[in-house]
């Protein structure tokens, strides 16, 4: 990967740019602890979700703007786990509920410290006050979305 110093200053004055880089190195994190176990981020947002409650799949699907066959397979993969489950709505047949399961509320507690962590090395370089203000405009810029 180039240096900062091999960039364009175009490129390193961007916002999208060092948003994409940030972005970048903080997945790349996650998804190393979460492959110890097994799992992706995705999958890690998915069980999030349904920890809190039931969700059909296109509601994940919409919630976490995931494209709706992704969604099957990874709430397949999940299943594979046996940290969700899927079944019927009973309003209407056609619809899959997802549903975590004991194993699946047991493995996102310990999920949670390790993505925590993760996300803490990631931008282990950051200043308390520049994480502060990354929050703040993560949190304005999604509910901005909603």
């Amino acid at each position: 990967m180039a240096q900062s110093a091999d960039l364009p200053h175009s490129l390193t004055r961007s916002p999208s740019f060092q948003i994409e880089r940030v972005r970048r190195h903080t997945k790349d994190e996650v998804e190393r602890a979460l492959s110890q176990h097994g799992s992706s981020m995705r999958e890690f947002w998915i069980l999030s979700c349904v920890v809190d409650q039931p969700y059909s799949q296109t509601q994940l699907s919409e919630l976490l703007a995931i494209d709706a066959s992704d969604m099957v397979r990874l709430v397949d993969s999940l299943e594979k786990h046996e940290w969700v489950k899927r079944d019927r709505d009973p309003r209407d047949r056609r619809r899959q509920i997802v549903t975590p399961t004991k194993k699946g509320i047991k493995a996102h507690a310990s999920l949670v410290d390790d993505v925590a962590s993760a996300e803490d090395r990631a931008l282990d370089m950051s200043t308390t006050k520049q994480l502060k203000s990354l929050k703040k405009l993560s949190k304005a810029i999604l509910e901005e979305e909603s």
